[in-house]
C-alpha cells in the first residue's frame, strides 16, 4: 500500500500545522504528500514555502479559491505511478495513532473503492457520502473518476463530496468508513470566525451579510 495525500489548504495556518504534525507522526505506510494551498493568506503562504523548502510537503499554490474539488485534483495529479491509493485531507481535521491501520483493514474487501475516515457515529451515519476526508483505489482515478470542480456556491446545497460518492457506486465499487476513530475535529465551527461566515455564506447555511452585521464582523 502507497499512499497519495493531498492536504487542501484555505487560511487557518494553525490547523494546517496541526494536520501536516500528526501527520509525519503517524503515517505508518510508504506516502507521499502535497499541499495544495486555495488563495491563502500571506502568513499561511510564506509559512508553506518555508516548509516546503525543508523538504515536508510537495506544494501547489493555486493563488485563489477554487475550493476542494478542483485543489484535489490538482493534487491527485501529482501522484507517482506507483501510488495504489489517493487520499484527500481537509486542513482541520488531525490524524490519531493507528489511522493507517484502520483504513488498510477496510480496504480488505476488494468491492471497497473509497474508505471515509471518520466513522460512522461521527458522521452521523450519513447515506449519501463519506465525507472530505477520504482516501479511494487508484484504480478509480485511472478510470477516470474526478472531483466535482464547481465552486461551493453553484452545488445547490450539497458539496463536492457527495458527487465523489456517486462516482465510486457509478464505476461499481462501494464506500464505507473506518470502524474506530482515526482523525480528530480541529474545526471549531465558531460563527463569530470570519473563516465561518465565509465558508458557511458561500454554501448557502447561513447569509453571511446578515450575520456579520448582528455579530458586527467586519468583512476581511
Amino acid at each position: 500500500m502507497k499512499l497519495h495525500t493531498v492536504v487542501i489548504s484555505y487560511n487557518r495556518l494553525e490547523l494546517t500545522k496541526q494536520v501536516i504534525e500528526t501527520y509525519h507522526a503517524t503515517v505508518s505506510v510508504p506516502h507521499s504528500i502535497v499541499v495544495v494551498d486555495n488563495g491563502s493568506d500571506d502568513d499561511t503562504v510564506h509559512w508553506l514555502q518555508r516548509s516546503h523548502a525543508l523538504g515536508m510537503f510537495g506544494l501547489i499554490l493555486l493563488g485563489r479559491n477554487f475550493y476542494p474539488g478542483y485543489a484535489c485534483n490538482r493534487g491527485f495529479a501529482w501522484a507517482a505511478e506507483d501510488a495504489s491509493f489517493l487520499h484527500r485531507q481537509d486542513n482541520d481535521f488531525a490524524f490519531l495513532p493507528g489511522w493507517c491501520d484502520e483504513l488498510w483493514q477496510a480496504f480488505q474487501d476488494p468491492a471497497v473503492g473509497q474508505v471515509g475516515l471518520r466513522t460512522d457515529d461521527e458522521e452521523l451515519n450519513a447515506p449519501w457520502n463519506v465525507g472530505g476526508c477520504n482516501v479511494i483505489r487508484r484504480e478509480l482515478w485511472d478510470q477516470g473518476l474526478r472531483w466535482d470542480e464547481r465552486p461551493w456556491s453553484e452545488l445547490g446545497g450539497t458539496t463536492e463530496d457527495y458527487y465523489w460518492s456517486q462516482g465510486v457506486k457509478n464505476l461499481g465499487y462501494r464506500w464505507t468508513r473506518v470502524a474506530r476513530p482515526s482523525i480528530l475535529t480541529l474545526a471549531s465551527g465558531d460563527l463569530t470566525d470570519p473563516y465561518y461566515i465565509e465558508s458557511y455564506g458561500v454554501r448557502g447555511i447561513v447569509n453571511a451579510d446578515e450575520l456579520r452585521r448582528q455579530l458586527g464582523v467586519r468583512e476581511e
